[in-house]
């Protein structure tokens, strides 16, 4: 891995774990049953939405840059209501 790659996990790592320590916290002893899958499903929403921005709405692009399918981005597009 290119050390600029390797920073860049590494950061995104440690931002991932800050949120995560700081979402428990305020929860404030309450439980969550889900907390994986709200995690993934938030991250995801984000993720798909800011390379869609950056791509200008192009789809065929985000999928390639996301390195999933073209018909499974059009879904999670829909399932998370991403407007374009």
């Amino acid at each position: 891995m290119e050390k600029t790659k390797k920073n860049t996990a590494i950061s995104i790592s440690k931002t991932i774990k800050n949120e995560t320590i700081s979402y428990i916290n305020k929860m404030n002893g309450q439980g969550v049953s889900n907390l994986h899958d709200l995690f993934i499903s938030e991250v995801e929403k984000s993720l798909i939405s800011v390379v869609l921005t950056h791509l200008g709405g192009n789809v065929t692009k985000t999928a390639s840059y996301l390195g999933i399918n073209r018909g499974t981005l059009i879904k999670r597009i829909k399932d998370y209501g991403i407007i374009i």
